[in-house]
């Protein structure tokens, strides 16, 4: 999936001024959704999403959700992030008015890419390492206004 070109516009983090940085242990996991979890990073990695990285200042921990189809969905806990970051008025702006439109496509979240100086804050830690996002993920609290 080619998603939207770089030159025209990557998700940033604003933080709020001099946050602490925070490291989250990973969370101890379901040894049923395991080999699923696996499967997923491993699909992640294959289509460039993540990539391995050794060490990280910002860390969170993932979280499985299991769905009605037996599947499952892997989430990074972003919360101490979130917590970190400017708020953008974006969409209040819109609040009140008659008309919305909203398009959803496969995966949309990840056509859009995160902001190079931004990576490193998507940081999160699995039993299989630790891995960065190079798209940008659900979880992160500004990115429904960017997409």
């Amino acid at each position: 999936m080619k998603g939207l070109d770089p030159q025209y516009y990557q998700h940033q983090i604003h933080l709020l001024l001099d946050p602490r940085p925070v490291q989250k242990r990973r969370y101890h996991m379901n040894p049923n959704y395991a080999a699923k979890v696996k499967e997923e990073i491993k699909k992640l990695l294959r289509v460039g999403f993540i990539r391995h990285v050794r060490r990280a200042t910002w860390l969170s921990p993932i979280v499985v959700v299991p769905k009605k189809n037996e599947k499952i969905r892997v989430c990074v806990n972003y919360r101490k992030l979130n917590v970190a970051t400017v708020t953008d008025s974006v969409l209040d702006t819109v609040a009140g008015h008659e008309c919305y439109s909203f398009l959803d496509g496969f995966s949309g979240y990840n056509q859009i890419r995160m902001h190079p100086e931004d990576q490193e804050k998507t940081t999160f830690v699995t039993e299989w390492g630790v891995f960065v996002a190079e798209v940008m993920m659900f979880g992160l609290k500004m990115v429904p206004a960017t997409f």
